[in-house]
């Protein structure tokens, strides 16, 4: 068997959550500015996650879900636009929400030392990743 149908054989064992924690895994190590990544469906369900132990998936799951609908809602009612983007800034850092399609959205959370312009870099590769193998 050649090295190429090896890497296709475990690419397709592998679920969709294991593969979607690896993107998310990458990510949170390409900076370490990002401290937390999660994919979440637009109705608040965590799909895949990759945050440190004291943030509550749930919570995230459930802020992001509204923030995601006020996003909605601006951009509709005032731009006549679908949002793209939201993100928060707070006094220790940034939530940036992030659509993948039209059924999930990528929430980082990010220190406030964070240069945002490499972090919507690494952004940009990410959700090109993830949108792959939410399809497949």
């Amino acid at each position: 068997m050649a090295t190429n149908d090896i890497q296709i054989t475990e690419k397709n064992r592998m679920t969709k959550t294991e593969r979607l924690n690896g993107v998310l895994r990458s990510l949170r190590s390409s900076s370490p500015e990002i401290i937390g990544a999660s994919v979440v469906t637009s109705d608040g369900f965590i799909v895949a996650s990759h945050i440190p132990n004291e943030v509550d998936e749930d919570l995230i799951g459930g802020m992001a879900a509204s923030l995601l609908g006020v996003g909605e809602r601006i951009a509709a009612d005032l731009m006549r636009a679908d949002v793209e983007q939201v993100y928060v800034r707070s006094a220790k850092g940034y939530i940036i929400v992030n659509s993948i399609g039209t059924e999930s959205v990528l929430v980082l959370l990010v220190t406030r030392e964070a240069k945002l312009g490499m972090i919507f870099l690494e952004l940009k590769r990410t959700l090109n990743q993830l949108a792959d193998h939410l399809d497949n």
